[in-house]
């Protein structure tokens, strides 16, 4: 039966959140693992020899140990969804979203009759070309048909679990994973994928577990090593995570995930030449990928080099005019430069371009906050509750434009829910406890 998720437009592949406060004090993040596919080097599984190859992986580095960290693993974490402009953890670029349009050629198809093979075969068939036209829901659909067919095969589980990711449905991603490896336990590809969805929930520690899994299996998985690195980057072990980037970009040099990563730890850890190099080598490995442009954009922005980061924004948007996140941090980097008006205009691109993604929503509630529409921001931080009720830092969002627009009742009703789910907010409590007091002036 097809899922009828698949059906809702959750098919908006890139988003980044800005949950503005209607302050200066803007919430801007890049969930990368939202976009549109670009990285071609996420692995392919091979089945017809059982084992597992991952794209451009070069021979392990002496003394790797089978990826295993040189310090514990990290604690699960909370996505950090909504970090303000100068914070490092923003999500590296997922594989997992990127996968290849190439896929295993033999299946279990082999054992089916020759009828069923040949129809099993035509909708896989079907799938992978729907799937290069990033038409997610029909390749989906076939996917399903050869699933009915062959409930044991591998490649139509892997590969829905694939689609999923790049429909950032990662539950059921993760479900599909899960079954590609009850159906294969040594699958490389498929624990790493596993991880993949994982990391997209938030569960680094768990993803770290699949990751090294992975290079258990095959030592030479360098994207393995990359996520490794971002489990322990959105830990804030830096120097750790530099060290896994480093073996992954001497398993693979041409890999540019890696170097997307180091150059954020470089970042957080107040190294900023090292920083911009690493985004620089990252361009010029992958030239016309948008991500790439967008993470450098952002990067310049932090460090309030806004024309260049205007640019390279531009320059995202140019190469990928579909990119929600390419425009949502466009609009960004023109509102904090006080061109509000154009702000607007490709904040309303990327809702338009991903509608049932909250992070585009707040985003666009954040430049009305700029313009001084609070009431308009209310609207839209009310949106993106509807679709992500359960983040704190939304309710925080909307309870600070609630109070710029008025409503101080509503607005302490909010931050209280806010002060719930996070009692140690501080930014909350202040403006509680200012609100508290404006209402009865006379406690």
């Amino acid at each position: 039966m097809i899922r009828a998720r698949v059906y809702l437009c959750v098919v908006c592949l890139a988003a980044s959140l800005a949950v503005g406060s209607g302050h200066d004090a803007a919430a801007f993040h890049f969930p990368g693992g939202k976009k549109k596919p670009t990285i071609k080097s996420s692995p392919t599984p091979d089945t017809q020899t059982g084992t597992d190859t991952t794209s451009g992986a070069a021979t392990s580095a002496a003394g790797d140990q089978q990826g295993k960290p040189d310090s514990s693993p990290p604690e699960t974490s909370t996505p950090a969804t909504t970090k303000e402009p100068g914070a490092a953890q923003t999500k590296a670029p997922a594989t997992a979203a990127a996968p290849t349009a190439t896929a295993p050629t033999a299946s279990s198809t082999d054992a089916l009759p020759e009828e069923k093979a040949r129809t099993s075969e035509k909708h896989t068939k079907l799938a992978d070309m729907f799937f290069d036209r990033r038409d997610y829901t029909n390749a989906l659909i076939e996917l399903d048909e050869v699933i009915k067919i062959d409930p044991q095969n591998f490649k139509a589980h892997y590969m829905s679990g694939k689609v999923l990711m790049a429909m950032s449905d990662f539950d059921e991603a993760l479900t599909e994973f899960e079954t590609t490896l009850a159906i294969r336990p040594t699958s490389s590809d498929g624990h790493f994928m596993k991880g993949e969805a994982l990391r997209m929930k938030g569960k680094y520690a768990l993803a770290y577990t699949e990751y090294c899994t992975a290079l258990k299996i095959d030592p030479r998985n360098a994207l393995a090593h990359s996520y490794i690195a971002e489990c322990y980057r959105m830990k804030q072990s830096y120097r750790t995570a530099m060290v896994e980037c480093k073996k992954a970009i001497r398993l693979d040099p041409k890999l540019v995930v890696p170097h997307v990563i180091l150059a954020q730890c470089y970042a957080s850890d107040r190294m900023p030449e090292a920083s911009d190099q690493e985004y620089q080598a990252a361009i010029e490995l992958s030239p016309k990928d948008a991500i790439v442009h967008a993470r450098y954009a952002l990067a310049l922005g932090n460090s309030k080099k806004w024309t260049q980061s205007i640019e390279e924004f531009h320059t995202a948007v140019r190469l990928d005019p579909d990119y929600s996140e390419g425009h949502v941090g466009l609009a960004w980097a023109l509102a904090s430069t006080g061109k509000v008006a154009e702000g607007l205009r490709e904040a309303r691109i990327a809702v338009g371009l991903a509608p049932n993604d909250p992070d585009t929503h707040s985003n666009l509630a954040w430049v009305y906050g700029k313009k001084g529409d609070y009431q308009s921001a209310v609207i839209e931080y009310r949106l993106a509750l509807k679709i992500d009720p359960k983040n704190a830092r939304l309710h925080r969002a909307l309870g600070l434009a609630l109070s710029d627009n008025g409503d101080v009742n509503g607005a302490i009703a909010e931050l209280l829910t806010t002060t719930k789910m996070l009692p140690r907010d501080y930014e909350s409590k202040l403006a509680l406890q200012s609100l508290m007091q404006k209402r009865n002036p006379e406690q």
